[in-house]
Protein backbone atom coordinates (compact mmCIF):
# COMPACT_ATOMS: atom_id res chain seq x y z
CA UNK A 1 0.00 0.00 0.00
CA UNK A 2 1.48 3.37 -1.02
CA UNK A 3 2.44 5.71 1.69
CA UNK A 4 0.39 9.20 2.01
CA UNK A 5 2.81 12.48 1.31
CA UNK A 6 2.09 13.92 4.24
CA UNK A 7 1.72 17.10 2.33
CA UNK A 8 -1.34 18.59 4.32
CA UNK A 9 -0.65 17.42 8.26
CA UNK A 10 1.11 19.61 10.33
CA UNK A 11 4.15 17.54 11.44
CA UNK A 12 5.69 18.80 8.10
CA UNK A 13 7.63 21.68 7.27
CA UNK A 14 6.47 23.61 4.68
CA UNK A 15 9.23 24.52 1.92
CA UNK A 16 10.96 27.69 1.74
CA UNK A 17 9.38 28.20 -1.88
CA UNK A 18 5.54 27.81 -0.42
CA UNK A 19 6.54 31.07 1.38
CA UNK A 20 6.52 34.28 -1.09
CA UNK A 21 9.54 36.00 -0.33
CA UNK A 22 8.99 40.08 -0.41
CA UNK A 23 11.94 40.23 -3.25
CA UNK A 24 8.33 38.87 -5.80
CA UNK A 25 6.98 42.05 -7.04
CA UNK A 26 3.98 43.36 -5.15
CA UNK A 27 1.50 43.05 -7.70
CA UNK A 28 2.59 39.10 -8.39
CA UNK A 29 2.79 38.53 -4.79
CA UNK A 30 -0.87 40.47 -4.06
CA UNK A 31 -2.60 38.09 -6.69
CA UNK A 32 -0.61 35.19 -5.33
CA UNK A 33 -1.95 35.91 -1.87
CA UNK A 34 -5.73 36.44 -2.92
CA UNK A 35 -5.55 32.98 -5.05
CA UNK A 36 -4.51 31.67 -1.71
CA UNK A 37 -6.70 32.88 0.43
CA UNK A 38 -9.82 31.46 -2.27
CA UNK A 39 -8.03 28.27 -2.20
CA UNK A 40 -8.47 28.14 1.57
CA UNK A 41 -12.07 29.44 1.08
CA UNK A 42 -13.16 26.60 -1.17
CA UNK A 43 -13.48 29.51 -3.42
CA UNK A 44 -12.21 28.02 -6.95
CA UNK A 45 -13.51 30.44 -9.10
CA UNK A 46 -11.65 33.14 -7.72
CA UNK A 47 -8.93 31.18 -6.85
CA UNK A 48 -8.45 30.15 -10.35
CA UNK A 49 -9.05 33.80 -12.02
CA UNK A 50 -6.72 34.96 -9.26
CA UNK A 51 -3.79 32.88 -9.74
CA UNK A 52 -4.06 33.05 -14.03
CA UNK A 53 -4.24 36.67 -13.50
CA UNK A 54 -0.47 36.57 -10.94
CA UNK A 55 0.77 34.23 -13.90
CA UNK A 56 -0.23 37.08 -16.42
CA UNK A 57 1.15 40.04 -13.97
CA UNK A 58 4.31 37.73 -14.43
CA UNK A 59 4.54 37.73 -18.10
CA UNK A 60 3.89 41.53 -18.05
CA UNK A 61 6.69 42.35 -15.22
CA UNK A 62 8.93 40.13 -17.39
CA UNK A 63 8.22 41.97 -20.79
CA UNK A 64 7.35 38.46 -22.15
CA UNK A 65 4.53 39.58 -25.39
CA UNK A 66 1.87 37.67 -26.86
CA UNK A 67 -1.43 36.38 -27.47
CA UNK A 68 -1.40 32.71 -26.76
CA UNK A 69 -0.77 31.55 -22.85
CA UNK A 70 1.43 28.56 -24.59
CA UNK A 71 3.34 31.20 -26.45
CA UNK A 72 3.64 33.38 -23.22
CA UNK A 73 4.75 30.19 -21.12
CA UNK A 74 7.47 29.24 -23.55
CA UNK A 75 8.89 32.87 -23.80
CA UNK A 76 9.64 32.89 -20.10
CA UNK A 77 10.79 29.34 -20.14
CA UNK A 78 13.16 30.38 -22.50
CA UNK A 79 14.00 33.50 -20.55
CA UNK A 80 14.64 31.87 -17.45
CA UNK A 81 16.04 29.11 -19.09
CA UNK A 82 18.16 27.57 -15.86
CA UNK A 83 14.10 26.72 -14.18
CA UNK A 84 13.17 23.31 -14.25
CA UNK A 85 11.19 23.20 -17.52
CA UNK A 86 8.79 20.49 -15.68
CA UNK A 87 7.56 23.71 -13.88
CA UNK A 88 6.91 25.39 -17.07
CA UNK A 89 5.01 22.60 -18.58
CA UNK A 90 2.84 22.69 -15.51
CA UNK A 91 1.94 26.07 -16.06
CA UNK A 92 1.25 25.76 -19.60
CA UNK A 93 -1.42 23.00 -18.85
CA UNK A 94 -3.05 24.16 -15.35
CA UNK A 95 -3.29 27.65 -16.13
CA UNK A 96 -4.58 27.25 -20.19
CA UNK A 97 -7.76 28.06 -20.23
CA UNK A 98 -10.89 30.12 -18.45
CA UNK A 99 -12.36 26.46 -16.50
CA UNK A 100 -12.53 26.64 -12.78
CA UNK A 101 -9.96 24.33 -11.84
CA UNK A 102 -10.69 21.86 -9.20
CA UNK A 103 -9.01 22.16 -5.73
CA UNK A 104 -5.96 19.66 -6.11
CA UNK A 105 -5.37 20.69 -10.11
CA UNK A 106 -5.49 24.91 -8.00
CA UNK A 107 -3.40 23.61 -5.31
CA UNK A 108 -1.04 22.75 -8.02
CA UNK A 109 -0.33 25.08 -10.02
CA UNK A 110 -0.30 28.06 -6.91
CA UNK A 111 2.23 25.79 -5.83
CA UNK A 112 4.48 25.26 -8.96
CA UNK A 113 3.93 29.10 -9.81
CA UNK A 114 5.40 29.69 -6.01
CA UNK A 115 8.49 27.28 -7.17
CA UNK A 116 9.23 29.29 -10.07
CA UNK A 117 8.84 32.75 -8.81
CA UNK A 118 11.22 31.35 -6.00
CA UNK A 119 13.91 30.80 -8.95
CA UNK A 120 13.37 34.11 -10.29
CA UNK A 121 13.28 36.33 -7.81
CA UNK A 122 14.87 34.44 -4.94
CA UNK A 123 17.44 32.17 -5.78
CA UNK A 124 18.17 34.17 -9.04
CA UNK A 125 18.94 37.32 -6.89
CA UNK A 126 20.80 34.91 -3.80
CA UNK A 127 23.18 33.71 -6.92
CA UNK A 128 23.68 37.25 -7.85
CA UNK A 129 24.97 38.57 -4.27
CA UNK A 130 26.82 35.43 -3.88
CA UNK A 131 28.63 35.63 -6.96
CA UNK A 132 29.03 39.52 -6.78
CA UNK A 133 30.72 38.47 -2.51
CA UNK A 134 32.54 35.97 -4.41
CA UNK A 135 34.09 38.26 -6.74
CA UNK A 136 34.90 40.79 -4.08
CA UNK A 137 37.00 38.19 -2.35
CA UNK A 138 38.59 37.17 -5.43
CA UNK A 139 39.89 40.34 -6.59
CA UNK A 140 40.93 40.85 -2.72
CA UNK A 141 43.03 37.94 -3.14
CA UNK A 142 44.25 38.69 -6.38
CA UNK A 143 45.33 42.15 -5.57
CA UNK A 144 47.41 41.10 -2.51
CA UNK A 145 49.15 37.68 -3.97
CA UNK A 146 49.84 40.50 -6.79
CA UNK A 147 51.08 43.06 -4.65
CA UNK A 148 53.07 39.95 -2.36
CA UNK A 149 54.66 38.63 -5.93
CA UNK A 150 55.36 41.99 -6.52
CA UNK A 151 57.40 42.97 -3.52
CA UNK A 152 59.42 39.24 -3.56
CA UNK A 153 60.75 40.02 -7.14
CA UNK A 154 61.56 43.69 -6.31
CA UNK A 155 63.08 42.21 -3.31
CA UNK A 156 64.91 39.76 -5.11
CA UNK A 157 66.74 42.26 -7.40
CA UNK A 158 70.08 43.95 -6.24
CA UNK A 159 69.68 47.60 -5.79
CA UNK A 160 71.83 49.59 -8.36
CA UNK A 161 74.47 51.67 -6.78
CA UNK A 162 74.98 55.06 -8.41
Amino acid sequence: MAEALGIDDDRTTTPRFLTVDRRVPDAIRQLLEEADGCLNMNFGVGGSACIRRAIRKTFEVEEIEGEEWADCVHALAEKHNGVAPTLFQVIELLGAGEDTLNPDALRALIATFKGILYELYVLGEERAESLAYLSKLLQAVDRESTTAKSKARTAAFPTRKG
